[in-house]
């Protein structure tokens, strides 16, 4: 997804601002051309320009692409399933790595970019399956249960040392909404004289499952327990805003009790 945005002034003399929406999505399309999974140009790709224009309002425009470029089914126990480990490569080559086929008179040709060609989807889908879990750990401060999802090249490096509060994210925070356990990492942060509670973390038994190494059993685990995940409005002592994703992760925000000071 390619996401690009202005906030010029309307104006009706001119069409600066509908102008400049046109090169963002220009630019956008040559971007997402940089990268082809599967064969040449079956991946579905949808580019955004968001224009705030004041007091006219917010307008989206949308530019799609069709196409389908499914991975590989992986079986959870099988070889090649998300929970092993990927080795580490040199990285998808970049000059002339893009075969353009022969269409409209002109003859088949290469390109420079990133194609994920059919032989290495099964890697390609491993790869998306832990890097997702390696997000989802360090939304919730996992540190070194990160670092089990990334290869070198990902900055594994970065996350395979031991936390410290003060100096990165650390897992040791939970919550309790709606009869659920969510655990995770909290920072306070102030806005002028309020201080504010922010709170990241996930379902306490998917987090457990992905701190294991069991990225298939998580991802049928999450999928599973979509609908039983509560809502804004579930009752618990958190006081604030709360929103949770179907993958099982929690963000919530609560604004902490003024703590007067005595002036020098």
């Amino acid at each position: 997804m390619v996401c690009r945005g202005n906030h010029q002034k309307p104006s009706k003399w001119s069409g600066r601002t509908r102008g400049t929406t046109l090169q963002q999505l220009v630019k956008g399309s040559e971007l997402a051309e940089g990268m082809q999974i599967g064969d040449w140009n079956t991946t579905p790709c949808l580019l955004l320009s968001t224009e705030l224009m004041g007091q006219g309002g917010i307008v989206i425009n949308t530019l799609g692409s069709p196409g389908e470029a499914p991975l590989p089914l992986r079986v959870p126990g099988t070889p090649g399933n998300a929970d092993e480990t990927i080795k580490d490569t040199s990285g998808i080559p970049y000059t002339d790595a893009i075969r353009i086929p022969a269409r409209h008179g002109r003859r088949a040709r290469n390109a420079d970019g990133f194609q994920v060609g059919e032989d290495a989807l099964p890697w390609f889908g491993r790869l998306l399956a832990r890097t997702g879990a390696a997000g989802l750990t360090a939304f919730a401060g996992g540190g070194r249960s990160t670092a089990q999802y990334l290869t070198t090249h990902q900055g594994r490096d970065h996350y395979d040392v031991p936390t410290f509060a003060a100096a990165s994210s650390s897992h040791d925070a939970e919550i309790t909404v709606g009869g659920r356990r969510f655990v995770g990492t909290d920072h306070v942060f102030r806005m002028e004289t309020v201080r504010i509670e922010a709170f990241s973390g996930m379902d306490a038994s998917l987090y457990g499952l992905i701190e294991d190494g069991h990225v298939e059993a998580y991802r049928q685990a999450a999928y599973e327990l979509r609908s039983a995940l509560p809502d804004a409005e579930a009752p618990g002592k958190w006081s604030g805003p709360i929103s949770f994703h179907d993958d099982g992760t929690v963000m919530a925000l609560s604004i902490l009790p003024v703590r007067r000071r005595n002036r020098p």
